[in-house]
Formats: structure tokens, C-alpha cells, sequence
């Protein structure tokens, strides 16, 4: 056993090698040119930060800065800008580059905080990073920011089994106005009652986009909140019907919604449909979300069951998907293996390992290069359902006794 998890340790780190970390070096793609180019234009031609989201102008000078498939700043929110600040006093190559080496810092410091959370040693908690496959990749090759967003989540609720509820609700708030992910803690803050940590969260964000709005202007949030959250939130993507975004809303704007020429030939031509099916799956996996936490609270679930239940949720009914925002479902998949391994309950461990090591192994742009249609675009989304199973996998333990007993166990 042993033998066979050191081969395949090995293995999987030449892979993010090869793949991930080694290209990263040498490649720029559009999401770190993304990131890289509205901190430059913050910190550099200030009197130009209205005209981030002028697609064209933006794609135009991401490629005068280095970004050789240019770029586009849409639909991030204006808080985006300052993520890179620090690094916009260097050419986007060298940023990249820096960026590549503080990412493998955040890599061994999460290796750190996921062994103290979950009580796996660090070649366990490594290997389950590795495990996420692609979501690890292309953190790295692409120069993303999720491996950041995790470190600061895993942190966030060490410090809330410490008991250091500020701390936990300062590092939960720092990215919201980023990225909407991490308003999942918030929602456990509340289900736990704990007030100060919500607090803090909220402190956190007002913090964020308070110096956003300083030093953005008012008119780039306005637009922001006009135009470009309202399209997001409803998966108006680029291509809202391309099944590498693997999410609820393409498969079923996909089968409903007749466009020409993205989706020509839906399952059935009915708008209407879309919204209704939409709804549907919305509020039924709401009502499972609810069900499951009433129950965990009731017996006195371990905290990482409404971790896990949360986390796969907020990916499952998001607008979108990518590869790399898997990397935050380490955290309850480390620590939830840890107890299932130790309850001996191995048929659960086994389909939560499977469904997270498939959701990073997914070729979702193969998926979307066979150009399916009709029904046979129920097969284009294995990765939207490996989540899906997850999920339910995840709420379906809620009446197993491993979960009851000393449900906060690290305080040190």
C-alpha cells in the first residue's frame, strides 16, 4: 500500500511538473494577462480604469503588455484590479514568473494547513492536492489565483476551530469582492451563530471595496453592478451554451434555448423551458442543501460535513465552472477522508475520492470539440455530474455516526 501511494505521488507531481509548473515559466495565457493588465492599468494609467471593461481596448492592451492572446476583463468584478498590484511594477513576464514561485509557496503552506485541519500527514494532504488533477495544472500553468483563494479559506477555518473568530472572518471576507466563492463560509458562519466571524467577514468586504471604489472610481463599479453581474449570474458567457463551463446553466440553455449559430439544434425549442428547468434544479437542490443541514445540526454533525455540503453546492449551482475552482473542495475532501478512513467507512470514501479526482480529470474542451447536440448533450457533462454526485454523497452521510463524535476537534 504504501509502495503504491509513493509511485503514485510521483507520478502525479511529474505530471503538475510537466503540465503545470514547468510551462508555467514560459507561458502566458489569458487569465493571468487578465489579472496582470488591470493592475498595471490601476497603477500605471489610472486615468484609463473606466475603459476595463471596453472588451476591445482591453484585449488590445493586455497584447502591448505581453499578453499574446490579449485579454478580457469581463466579467470580473472592478476589485479584480488590485490583485496584482504588487506585481505591476514588473513586466508581465517576470510577474508571471513571480507568480509561478509565490504559487508554489502557497502550495506548501496549504499542504501545512490541510494536515493541521484534517490530522493527515503531509505526503496525504499533498497527495489529495495532487489529486485534483487538472485544478492544480492549471492554477499553475495559467496563472490563476484559486490555489491563493484556498490557502486563504483553509486558514480561515483553522482559525474558526481555534476559536479566533475574527481572524477566521477577516481571511472569509478578503475575497469575496474577488470572487464570490467564499460567501459559502459566510452562509456557516450564520448556521453556526457565529456573529463575529459573519461580522468580520462583512467588515473584511466593505474594507476591499471601499479601497476598490478609492481608487477605481464609482463609475467602473456602476457599470459593474448595470450590466456585467446581472449577464453573469444568468451564464451570459462569451458562448453560453459551451459545455466546457459544465454548469446547470449551459446543459440547459443547451437543450432549451435555439440560437443561431452557437446552438442550432437545442433538444427542444422551448425559451421558456430554460427558465423553468433552471428553477426547478435550483430549488431542489436547495431543499436537499436544507434538509441535510437541519438533520447535521439536530444530531451535532462534525463542522466538515457543512463545509463539504457548502462548498459542493456553491460550485454545483454557480453560472459557471472551470477546473481550477476545484482546488477549494480540497479542504473538505482532505478532512472528510481523514474520518472515513478512520470509521472505517469505505464505500462513502471511496465514491467522494472518486468524484473529486474525476472533476479535475475531466476533458471538458475535448467534450465541447465533439459539438453535440440535442439530447446527446446530456453526455458532454460528466464533470457537472461527478459534482453532483459529490454533493449527495456528501449530504447522504449526514446520518452516519462518524460524523457526531467531537465535531471540532482542533484547537490547537
Amino acid at each position: 500500500m504504501k509502495a503504491a501511494r509513493v509511485f503514485l505521488m510521483v507520478a502525479l507531481t511529474i505530471l503538475l511538473l510537466v503540465k503545470g509548473i514547468i510551462p508555467a515559466f514560459t507561458t502566458i495565457g489569458t487569465d493571468f494577462s487578465n489579472y496582470y493588465t488591470s493592475s498595471y492599468v490601476l497603477v500605471h494609467e489610472s486615468r484609463n480604469v473606466e475603459r476595463l471593461y471596453d472588451s476591445q481596448w482591453f484585449s488590445q492592451r493586455a497584447r502591448m503588455l505581453g499578453g499574446p492572446e490579449g485579454g478580457i476583463f469581463q466579467p470580473f468584478p472592478p476589485p479584480t484590479a488590485l490583485l496584482m498590484v504588487p506585481l505591476a511594477f514588473f513586466d508581465m513576464r517576470t510577474a508571471k514568473t513571480l507568480w509561478t514561485v509565490i504559487n508554489l509557496g502557497i502550495l506548501a503552506a496549504l499542504v501545512s494547513v490541510l494536515s493541521r485541519l484534517s490530522k493527515l500527514d503531509y505526503s496525504h494532504s499533498f497527495l489529495v492536492l495532487l489529486g485534483s488533477g487538472f485544478a492544480l495544472i492549471n492554477n499553475f500553468y495559467l496563472g490563476q489565483s484559486y490555489l491563493l483563494l484556498t490557502l486563504c479559506l483553509a486558514f480561515s477555518i483553522r482559525f474558526y476551530t481555534q476559536k479566533k473568530d475574527v481572524l477566521s472572518g477577516i481571511l472569509a471576507g478578503l475575497f469575496i469582492p474577488i470572487k464570490y466563492f467564499p460567501l459559502a463560509l459566510v452562509v456557516f458562519f450564520l448556521f453556526e451563530k457565529r456573529w463575529i466571524a459573519a461580522a468580520s467577514t462583512a467588515l473584511a468586504v466593505l474594507v476591499v471595496l471601499g479601497v476598490s471604489v478609492l481608487t477605481l472610481g464609482p463609475a467602473l463599479h456602476s457599470s459593474f453592478l448595470r450590466v456585467v453581474l446581472v449577464e453573469h449570474l444568468d451564464g451570459q458567457m462569451v458562448n453560453p451554451f459551451s459545455a466546457t463551463y459544465q454548469s446547470w446553466n449551459s446543459l440547459l440553455r443547451s437543450l432549451f434555448v435555439k440560437d443561431y449559430p452557437l446552438n442550432p439544434h437545442p433538444f427542444v425549442d422551448w425559451s421558456a423551458g430554460f427558465s423553468y428547468a433552471r428553477g426547478l434544479v435550483i430549488t431542489g437542490l436547495t431543499l436537499v442543501l436544507l434538509r441535510a443541514a437541519r438533520i447535521g445540526f439536530k444530531q451535532g454533525a462534525h463542522f466538515s460535513f457543512f463545509v463539504g455540503i457548502l462548498f459542493s453546492f456553491a460550485l454545483l449551482v454557480a453560472p459557471a465552472t472551470a477546473t481550477y475552482h476545484f482546488l477549494v473542495l480540497t479542504i473538505p475532501v482532505a478532512i472528510l477522508s481523514s474520518i472515513l478512513l478512520e470509521s472505517r467507512q469505505f464505500v462513502p470514501l471511496a465514491l467522494v475520492l472518486i468524484c473529486f479526482c474525476g472533476l479535475g480529470g475531466v476533458p471538458a474542451g475535448a467534450l465541447e470539440a465533439l459539438s453535440l447536440e440535442r439530447a446527446w448533450k446530456l453526455l458532454a457533462y460528466p464533470r457537472l455530474y461527478l459534482l453532483l454526485g459529490l454533493f449527495l454523497t456528501i449530504t447522504g452521510l449526514v446520518k452516519s455516526d462518524g460524523w457526531h463524535k467531537n465535531p471540532h476537534p482542533i484547537s490547537s
